[in-house]
């Protein structure tokens, strides 16, 4: 009788455990920014019914997420033919060559500032992840920085092949750097290394001010930026927003820290499989 109690018991147990156990590892998922797929909606009624407004509460996310991702990329998209045609213009039209230029500053500003929301709007545009040699990625990333005198020093080991979304990490990577050339006063140093729990750490450092520890996670967020870097208008509050995206994508993670020699050191971890 007791064998038979007890067996049932595990039973019992194991039915509710583990719908419980699947819905608690779809929630850590929805946190990370990833979308789950359906539970199933089996079991005791209770257990049914809670996997059905979990379903729900997924799937409202993910078409809300979608449709902001469709505004976003229809505005900014809309934007880009008239502010051709002011740029146009504005080479045409302005005798005063100090006026042209400040103008068409302007005008590039606004289409920088557009690049930014379409990049934050594809982030779900299905880009497959595939194994690439990060050694020739970063290599031909600091190239291209180098030409557009934005020099960084590279510093890395022999990288094993890694499953990644290419476009993704390039542009995370990109966005890292921008933003320690326009707050950190120069000398931005592009470090990667493998650590033992089979992670890659990509690491974009500087010798700015850095950021105060109770604002990361602020900064994180979409369109938030430090109160000192408001009057800095070519930016959107959507940089590191869309580097915390790459690396939930990715299953890894962005970690901001002090750099040891002053200034922040911008962390980019991933794993060796995504």
């Amino acid at each position: 009788a007791v064998s038979l109690a007890l067996g049932m018991a595990w039973l019992i147990a194991s039915r509710i455990s583990r719908p419980l156990k699947a819905l608690a590892q779809a929630a850590a998922s929805v946190g990370r920014g990833q979308m789950p797929a359906p539970l199933p909606e089996r079991g005791a009624d209770e257990l049914g019914q809670l996997a059905h407004a979990f379903n729900l509460m997924s799937a409202d996310l993910q078409q809300h997420e979608k449709d902001r991702s469709e505004v976003l990329a229809g505005i900014s998209h809309d934007l880009r033919t008239p502010l051709t045609r002011l740029r146009l213009e504005a080479e045409m039209s302005i005798a005063d060559p100090a006026a042209q230029q400040a103008v068409v500053a302007d005008i590039e500003q606004m289409e920088a500032v557009i690049s930014q929301f379409m990049d934050y709007a594809r982030m779900e545009s299905g880009e497959g992840a595939s194994e690439q040699n990060l050694n020739e990625l970063l290599s031909e990333l600091a190239r291209r920085q180098g030409l557009i005198d934005r020099p960084c020093t590279l510093e890395m080991t022999a990288l094993p092949a890694v499953m990644v979304r290419p476009k993704a990490l390039s542009r995370a990577l990109t966005n890292l750097i921008d933003n320690a050339w326009k707050y950190g006063g120069g000398e931005v140093q592009l470090k990667a290394y493998p650590t033992v729990n089979d992670e890659i750490c990509l690491e974009i450092s500087d010798h700015g001010p850095g950021i105060p520890p109770d604002q990361i996670e602020r900064l994180k967020r979409p369109f938030t930026r430090l109160d000192t870097a408001r009057t800095n208008a070519s930016g959107t509050g959507l940089g590191l927003a869309i580097v915390e995206r790459v690396a939930r994508q990715h299953h890894g993670r962005l970690e901001l820290l002090p750099n040891p020699g002053g200034g922040l050191l911008a962390r980019l971890v991933i794993p060796f499989r995504v």
